[in-house]
């Protein structure tokens, strides 16, 4: 039942690139820094945010959260010019799930479509936003 819940809120969760200012927690979508404003193409994980819910859904054990309640994390990374993932750091309401997220994010061995600025793959910030309620 508890996969059930953290399936259907992944799910739900809204992911979006936009190239704009993080502005915390309020708004719950995906957002990347301003050092991605002059990217034309954002970054792409293979078959895209589904397949990226998917990946994470598979990946997460919620039996390393200690405790139970709605918890939110957002973590942040790099997603670089070979496609691979760096610079994981997550933050949130609760230390486990922050752990947890951290972990699932850097066990990512497929690599993403880099991000392109005039041709070139840059570096990617992505902000991912996550609730799960246990």
């Amino acid at each position: 039942m508890k996969k059930t819940g953290l399936f259907i809120l992944l799910l739900g969760s809204h992911f979006a690139f936009a190239q704009t200012i993080p502005t915390g927690l309020a708004n719950n979508k995906s957002v990347v820094s301003t050092e991605n404003v002059n990217v034309e193409t954002p970054a792409e994980f293979p078959g895209g945010m589904d397949a990226l819910r998917k990946y994470i859904y598979q990946e997460i054990n919620i039996s390393n959260i200690k405790s139970s309640g709605v918890f939110t994390s957002v973590t942040k990374f790099v997603v670089n010019t070979n496609g691979n993932i760096e610079s994981v750091s997550a933050k949130g309401d609760n230390k486990d799930m922050n752990q947890e997220m951290e972990r699932v994010i850097k066990s990512i061995k497929i690599k993403w479509k880099p991000a392109q600025s005039q041709g070139l793959p840059v570096k990617y910030w992505v902000t991912l936003p996550t609730t799960i309620n246990l």
